[in-house]
């Protein structure tokens, strides 16, 4: 592994070194001022930088610097999608996509961008059978699970056709999980016989066509320093500055301290408690914004794991227990309890509307909580709950949210023994079940509903990969299928409402916690930072003022 001085060093050096980009070697060294470098402090923490096998919003604020996508979102809300490496598109009927490709594109280690190119990291991110795959893929299923065919139709023309109308398609091809992959890094991923090599290939060998590429070859998998390079090929003119140093650092105080000494130059997901410090600090810009996220305790409802979680009754009574104001006191007045799945900036969010668990005094909740329990013959339960080992954006300090959960569920008898993991193992044990309580959250990436329905509380015939409770019903998947491609407005809408009172009622799987807003804090001499309309952090503009 290659060892990088701290955040603190680096950030105030005049003169650095930066590594020229370009290749899968390290590459000769370079001096760079400290006006080229823009260091970043970060409480997440990125695992995998592999497009196509990851779920982590730590993972995808770095990914979205190196890769691009057929289609990007707006700048500024409400999302809509626009050209990147598509000029234009065209659909019929939303069933066959044709999409206009670029000319002139190179990826980082030096191929082409084209049609094949296109074609071949589709195949390669939507099918674990594919000879390049990683060991997962966690967004394939729900969302290109339709795909019945992909072709290079010439050089600069593709087409994707569907097995049924999805007018939510273009927004699909706008996930960071729909990066376009180089094919040469892909033949090369192709002679590792395991997917979890693959994986490991690509996060050391970034091999998109975005602004920045990894300055050196190292191992990047779970790393506390990521050190990336402006990509000199840059199909949308070279990264105003040549070098940004991600630092993971998990002591708030301590990037909010370096970010108004100007040790460093930006800050994601401040902590709440640091919101008003940073607001009236004239040497730095904090923005802020009511975002589409889920804190929720994901509750398994798989029999076949042998869990008490498995059964309504446990279910209904954790949720009885929760007290979601105690939580908000970690949030500093910046999240809102919640009670349902849709966040309440989003269409079909049943404002007002709470769950028949979520009503009533405490005492009384708690009454009901017990009695649940001895009718289900399990009075004094023991059960683990995992939670990320790093915070999250809606989700600041884990462990004392953990702690929370932990306090309430002992006033029913059930002793919680709370579990830090990372977040690279914590997706596996999702995907697989084994875990009967999950703290966790999700972060939109569509403005689109179907954007938590799938993914959280559906799936493609069996849960998806990113289901927590591990939780399918065959009338409730057909509803959220049929909400998502529905054209009518204020059908869809009714829909989603109808989905949010059924689900919550009648299955439980999930306890709906809080949701935060979201926030970004830099310098205030640093200009060309923007956050787009899915929450995501830009750079590739970022520079000093003259």
């Amino acid at each position: 592994m290659y060892r990088f001085a701290s955040m603190l060093a680096i950030a105030l050096l005049p003169v650095v070194w930066l590594s020229a980009c370009g290749g899968n070697s390290v590459p000769e060294l370079k001096k760079v001022e400290k006006k080229d470098v823009i260091v970043v402090a970060r409480g997440d923490k990125s695992e995998i930088l592999d497009p196509h096998a990851t779920n982590s919003g730590g993972d995808a604020y770095l990914i979205q610097q190196m890769y691009d996508t057929l289609v990007q979102p707006s700048a500024k809300p409400p999302v809509r999608w626009e050209p990147c490496l598509a000029e234009s598109w065209k659909d019929e009927d939303f069933k066959v996509f044709t999409f206009n490709l670029r000319k002139g594109v190179k990826f980082h280690d030096g191929a082409d961008f084209n049609a094949a190119a296109a074609k071949r990291s589709f195949e390669r991110g939507t099918n674990l059978k594919d000879p390049a795959a990683p060991p997962k893929l966690p967004y394939a299923e729900e969302y290109f699970g339709d795909i019945e065919k992909i072709e290079a139709v010439d050089d600069f023309t593709l087409r994707i056709t569907l097995k049924a109308s999805n007018p939510k398609f273009i927004a699909s091809c706008g996930l960071f999980a729909a990066s376009i992959v180089s094919p040469k890094a892909i033949a090369a991923m192709e002679k590792e016989a395991n997917a979890g090599a693959r994986q490991n290939w690509l996060t050391r060998h970034p091999a998109g066509t975005g602004p920045y590429t990894i300055a050196k070859e190292g191992d990047y998998q779970g790393a506390e320093t990521v050190i990336m390079t402006a990509f000199d090929g840059y199909w949308g003119g070279k990264a105003a500055t040549s070098r940004v140093v991600f630092n993971h650092d998990k002591d708030h105080k301590k990037r909010r301290e370096q970010l108004t000494s100007g040790a460093v130059q930006l800050i994601d997901s401040p902590a709440p408690e640091d919101w008003d410090l940073l607001s009236k600090d004239t040497g730095v810009t904090l923005y802020s914004w009511e975002a589409e996220n889920l804190c929720y305790l994901g509750l398994n409802t798989d029999a076949a794991n042998g869990f008490a979680t498995s059964k309504l009754e446990v279910r209904q009574a954790i949720a009885y227990a929760i007290d979601r104001e105690q939580m908000l006191t970690l949030y500093a007045g910046t999240a809102k309890a919640h009670h349902v799945l849709l966040p309440p900036v989003m269409i079909g969010h049943p404002a007002g509307y709470r769950p028949s668990t979520d009503t009533g005094s405490r005492a009384e909740r708690l009454e009901k909580a017990r009695a649940l329990l001895k009718g289900a013959g399990v009075e004094k339960l023991e059960l683990k709950l995992l939670h990320p080992a790093v915070s999250r954006p809606y989700l600041g300090k884990p462990p004392e949210v953990a702690d929370f959960i932990r306090q309430q569920l002992a006033e029913i008898g059930i002793t919680v023994k709370p579990e830090p993991t990372p977040m690279r193992e914590l997706g596996d044990i999702i995907s697989k079940g084994t875990a009967p309580m999950v703290l966790i959250g999700w972060m939109g990436e569509t403005g689109e509903p179907d954007n938590f329905w799938t993914p959280l509380l559906s799936g493609r015939g069996k849960p998806s990969d990113n289901n927590v409770p591990r939780f399918w019903d065959k009338d409730v998947a057909a509803k959220v299928d049929a909400a998502a491609v529905e054209r009518d407005i204020s059908k869809r809408e009714a829909m989603y409402l109808e989905l949010e009172k059924t689900v919550h009622e009648k299955f439980r799987p999930m306890v709906p916690l809080l949701t935060a807003k979201q926030a970004v804090a830099w310098r205030s001499e640093v200009e060309g930072i923007y956050v787009d309309s899915t929450g995501t952090y830009r750079l590739h503009k970022a520079h000093y003022k003259e």
